[in-house]
């Protein structure tokens, strides 16, 4: 094992990154453009990556970690992921 063969991030909070890019950016970009290119329709593909993945990031910078584990808590039945309290109820119990 050589000394050179391993990456140190610069923070303990740097996220896996693809090449230049955050890793999950990354993959929905890759995926969206290699849909549209399977479908021929590559122009399409890479117009719905550029959307979905400025999205993402957009939706990831302002909720942060399990954010759309929130946004299932808060906006589904409770009987669906929890046998708490309804959603109407639990915003008044701060749950």
């Amino acid at each position: 094992m050589n000394q050179d063969d391993f990456m140190i991030p610069r923070n303990l909070d740097a996220p896996p990154l693809m090449f230049m890019w955050e890793a999950d950016s990354a993959a929905i970009y890759i995926l969206f453009v290699f849909l549209g290119a399977l479908m021929q329709m590559f122009l399409f593909g890479i117009f719905c990556a550029v959307v979905v993945g400025r999205a993402y990031a957009r939706l990831k910078e302002e909720g942060g970690k399990g954010l759309l584990m929130k946004i299932i808590y808060w906006y589904t039945p409770s009987t669906w992921l929890t046998q708490r309290h309804p959603s109407h109820i639990r915003e008044f119990y701060g749950e």
